[in-house]
């Protein structure tokens, strides 16, 4: 199904009355908005600012989790670089705070959030920094945990911040030391911090009904700082064997794999699959590393935004998703060669891919011929039945929160 079909399996929808807005955990809601979440659900809502990356989940039993929140402080946009969404008056921070304030079960607090890796649209720049009251400016992730209480916080390298050097992070993260102010002033008032450990199925658990859950849920922490579990209870392996001194921030990337029932979820930051010729590394392939021990994905955050060394050929074969969701701010976001090969039709499951994009960023560069496989840009919202067994993808318009596009109920 095309972009612009989608419009019209919407409209046929809308007038027919019989979309699964109104079913269960949807009870109630007004026609065209997202149905509340309910006990047993699982979002991931992949929110759309246009300045990187903020991907904000429920789980089953509430429990509410946030995976990274960039600001690249260019609101108004530049020669590559997109515009903030909706409005370049509004801060990319600013702009996922009211999201999370609109879906989250837990107003006030979120009980973990990840930050992958240190990179502007990841956790926020000193361009467009705002000041603070409490001694670190406010940009990206500083933003939103200054106005919603982090229970826990996870980074890759807490609390030495040594791989491969602190001179290597600061090279790459203009708000490195803004972010240790961050960190210490939260901690002085009840937030944990915590590395984020490679291998692990039990960083990352259910808070407030784990035991209902049990043989339901897990989340598996896949790679971090060049190294990846090996499938094998919670063993790890190198990914590299040269100097990691010549790693780009995007490959120490903290990625993870989501199971609920028979639905997996896969994101894992910016792990490149391929070569960046402006980089000096070259071991740069960690995704087929990790094609080796993530099994099928059901819906998949493409890498690295699906940017030129991002989403190989050894990855699409293994993980075999459903649905593409590229979350982006940047002209090659996605890359029109990395579109090209995730749309091949010599693939053995060319009926069953679906792209989602948050933004139009890439429109232009990509031509309308690839960029009609997309739905309509926007949040995306994956929303999953309780057992794990059925899910649905909506597309919220990014003003008005809205459903634009509705895929229907998938059954695994």
């Amino acid at each position: 199904m095309m972009y612009r079909a989608g419009f019209l399996v919407l409209c046929c929808w809308c007038m027919s009355g019989l979309s699964a807005l109104s079913q269960p955990a949807g009870s109630g809601s007004k026609a065209g908005q997202l149905p509340p979440w309910q006990e047993g659900y699982m979002d991931i809502h992949h929110i759309a600012t246009g300045q990187g990356d903020c991907v904000f989940m429920v789980l089953p039993d509430g429990t509410t989790w946030m995976s990274d929140a960039g600001d690249i402080g260019l609101p108004e946009g530049s020669e590559w670089w997109y515009h903030a969404i909706p409005d370049p008056e509004v801060t990319a921070g600013e702009n996922i705070c009211r999201y999370i304030g609109r879906f989250t079960p837990t107003p006030g607090y979120i009980d973990y959030v990840l930050l992958t890796h240190f990179h502007a649209d990841h956790i926020g720049s000193r361009r467009n920094m705002l000041p603070g009251e409490h001694g670190y400016g406010l940009s990206g992730l500083l933003y939103v945990g200054d106005r919603i209480k982090f229970r826990t916080l996870v980074d890759r390298d807490f609390p030495r911040y040594s791989f491969p050097s602190r001179e290597k992070i600061h090279d790459e993260c203009d708000i490195l030391d803004e972010y240790f102010r961050f960190t210490e002033y939260h901690q002085s008032h009840g937030m944990k911090m915590e590395k984020f450990r490679t291998g692990s199925r039990k960083q990352f658990v259910l808070k407030h009904n784990p035991g209902k859950y049990r043989k339901l849920f897990e989340v598996r922490n896949l790679c971090a700082n060049g190294v990846v579990w090996t499938g094998e209870g919670e063993k790890t392996k190198r990914m590299f064997s040269g100097n990691p001194q010549l790693f780009d921030e995007n490959m120490n990337s903290c990625g993870f794999r989501i199971r609920y029932g028979k639905f997996t979820y896969y994101n894992c930051g910016d792990i490149p699959g391929g070569n960046f010729p402006m980089y000096k590394s070259s071991e740069r392939d960690f995704e087929s590393h990790i094609a080796d021990v993530c099994g099928k994905i059901t819906v998949m955050k493409c890498d690295h935004h699906a940017a030129t060394d991002a989403v190989n050929m050894k990855l699409l074969a293994a993980a075999d998703p459903e649905a593409f969701i590229i979350l982006s701010c940047h002209r090659e976001h996605p890359y029109k060669a990395t579109m090209v090969r995730m749309t091949d039709p010599l693939d053995n499951y060319p009926d069953r891919k679906e792209f989602y994009v948050t933004s139009e960023a890439a429109r232009q560069d990509l031509g309308e011929a690839l960029w009609e496989n997309f739905r309509p840009p926007g949040h995306i919202v994956v929303r999953v039945s309780p057992g794990g067994g059925k899910y649905s993808i909506y597309v919220l318009d990014v003003r008005t929160l809205d459903v634009i596009y509705y895929s229907g109920i998938r059954t695994l």
